[in-house]
């Protein structure tokens, strides 16, 4: 069953976690049960496996991305990862590199996607703190990464709230960048990396890409 989000394209599922510190069944404040976290295989995306990765994401996400979204990932897949539990793919995460106009790179955030009965279960946050750990390391050194971003719908406070435990903050707003939803206007949050800081004037990108479709 298609999960319905309102936060495209950057993420989906991304705000669907709270990590809960306590192990096995907890309850939140309103009362909701919480699960006892899962931990993830994370595995390479390969042109073997990417027939999944569209699957997990038709199912996940409230839009299609053109074929030409995979082409393009494949042709760069070293901030992109697969999770799996048991086996199964039920998550994943899809950067890229991008030329950031105050000099170096940034690391764009496209997609984070949770199959719906796993969520809250930690899934989310482990692929958020791998990226992270890999555009700080040394590969992300060698690549001159000196910030990760995303855009986030207005209105999805629990996405904004997920984001900033990782350190992103909110920097920008776009008018009308959302197609079909409401409120169309998004936040750009960002998180500082290698000793960089955010400088004034945002990131490079502020449409909808053209490699997603109107909304399925």
């Amino acid at each position: 069953q298609a999960v319905k989000q309102s936060h495209f394209p950057a993420v989906a599922m991304a705000a669907e976690e709270r990590e809960s510190k306590a192990e096995g069944v907890d309850t939140t404040s309103d009362g909701a049960r919480r699960r006892k976290p899962l931990k993830a295989d994370i595995g390479h995306v390969t042109e073997k496996n990417i027939g999944q990765l569209k699957k997990l994401n038709t199912a996940t996400f409230p839009v299609v991305y053109k074929e030409q979204f995979y082409q393009d990932l494949l042709k760069a897949l070293d901030y992109s990862r697969l999770g799996y539990y048991a086996d199964i793919l039920v998550s994943s995460i899809c950067c890229r590199l991008e030329d950031r106009p105050a000099g170096g790179k940034a690391l764009y955030i496209m997609t984070l996607s949770v199959l719906k009965p796993y969520q809250r279960r930690g899934m989310a946050s482990q692929l958020v703190r791998w990226a992270i750990k890999r555009a700080e390391g040394k590969e992300g050194q060698a690549d001159d990464v000196r910030e990760m971003y995303l855009h986030v719908q207005t209105s999805n406070q629990s996405a904004i709230e997920f984001y900033r435990v990782f350190g992103f903050e909110i920097t920008d707003e776009i008018k009308n960048y959302y197609k079909k939803i409401e409120p169309p206007d998004c936040y750009v949050l960002r998180k500082p990396m290698n000793g960089a800081e955010l400088a004034e004037g945002g990131t490079s990108q502020s449409v909808v890409p053209d490699d997603i479709a109107d909304e399925a």
